[in-house]
């Protein structure tokens, strides 16, 4: 089994509680599109944002390390983009599917590619609420992990330090789009209940069974992926920052390379299928 360690952060620019979960700006929960910004799509991206706001982590999510037996110095996979294909959301529906910490990531297709390298899977060809498989365990504290994950162990001090780098744009702009963009930023890091989600996950953990391809002309793989046999991954979601809209993700994604036939066994067949004089030459 090759195993390939993923992480970096995301976005996901969602509405939330008491808004409905197709509410397009944000109106009575903590998330709103700022002025400027395109509407709320619930989208996770783990590559470049729909939208960029000032002061905020750089979205991507990439291969960090690779396993077998022990770490792989130098893998040439190191640094391959990560991704989920055909937009998938978190689908919670206001508790209709699943209760908020639990909502499942729908669809959940996985690609991972680099140069001419491209490998990837779905979950399953086709999926139907509410999607058992793919909901999360639930939400826990974690808030020593996430801040080794991120670098970050107080977000509160780096909100401060944006709220006076904001402060200081708005005196220099003369843009009212950004004024006010920049002014709800502010309203939402004055309410620092909403660090609170910092320090919490969602893990995940279910096999990819779906559809797969993958291309590999340099042979990064080292040989050939089982597509038959189902691939597991493993990941979780958190340190959310509501001023951003964005978390960080880290997880793992194991490869398990096709049996190779013995060649005793191999041998042991061909002699069972030759005739009396074929096996005693």
């Amino acid at each position: 089994m090759l195993w390939l360690k993923f992480g970096g952060w995301f976005q996901c620019r969602l509405p939330t509680d008491p808004d409905p979960t197709d509410e397009p700006r944000g109106v009575s929960g903590y998330v709103t599109a700022l002025a400027g910004e395109p509407d709320l799509d619930r989208i996770v991206r783990l590559q470049p944002p729909v939208v960029e706001r000032r002061y905020c982590p750089t979205i991507g999510v990439s291969v960090q390390a690779v396993f077998q037996e022990a770490a792989l110095a130098g893998h040439p996979l190191l640094g391959a983009a990560v991704e989920l294909l055909d937009n998938p959301k978190f689908e919670g529906r206001n508790g209709i599917i699943a209760e908020a910490g639990f909502e499942p990531i729908v669809p959940f297709h996985l690609r991972i590619s680099k140069g001419a390298f491209s490998l990837q899977r779905r979950h399953q060809d086709s999926e139907a609420p509410p999607y058992p498989e793919l909901q999360s365990s639930g939400t826990i504290a974690s808030p020593a992990a996430i801040a080794e994950a991120t670098g970050i162990w107080d977000l509160g001090q780096q909100w401060t330090e944006r709220q006076t780098k904001l402060t200081s744009d708005i005196a220099a702009s003369g843009d009212p789009t950004f004024v006010a963009a920049a002014k709800r930023r502010l309203q939402t890091m004055s309410n620092r209940r909403l660090l609170g989600f910092f320090g919490a996950r969602m893990q995940y953990s279910f096999p990819l069974a779906g559809a797969s391809a993958i291309s590999d002309p340099q042979d990064y793989l080292s040989g050939p992926i089982d597509p038959d046999t189902p691939w597991p991954v493993e990941f979780w979601f958190g340190g959310w920052d509501p001023d951003c809209l964005s978390g960080y993700l880290q997880g793992y994604l194991g490869l398990p390379f096709k049996q190779q036939p013995n060649e005793l066994a191999v041998g042991a067949a061909s002699l069972m299928r030759a005739t009396p004089s074929e096996r005693r030459a």
